[in-house]
């Protein structure tokens, strides 16, 4: 947000951004069936500025889309996975 807004030139007398993100487990790992999920992200942004709202807005969105881990989460980013074991390439999954 910092950096779109000084792009901009607007002033932020404060900005707060909150994440909060809702992880949960199933299953057993020892029974070699755990998984991990993630069910959400909710982020709470505050901001204390003269600015006029439309431009405020526009911050929002633009930050948003500039935002590399937001981008990450919601589009179809790949993921590469390799393992080694002693130096020696092995089979993840």
């Amino acid at each position: 947000m910092t950096q779109v807004a000084s792009k901009k030139k607007l002033n932020l007398q404060k900005e707060i951004v909150k994440v909060t993100a809702h992880f949960r487990e199933t299953g057993s790992v020892l029974r070699g069936d755990a998984e991990a999920f993630c069910d959400g992200f909710e982020v709470e942004i505050q901001i204390e500025s003269e600015e006029p709202l439309q431009a405020i807005q526009e911050l929002v969105r633009l930050a948003r889309r500039m935002c590399f881990t937001e981008v990450a989460l919601t589009g179809h980013t790949p993921v590469t996975v390799s393992a080694t074991l002693n130096g020696e390439l092995i089979d993840p999954d």
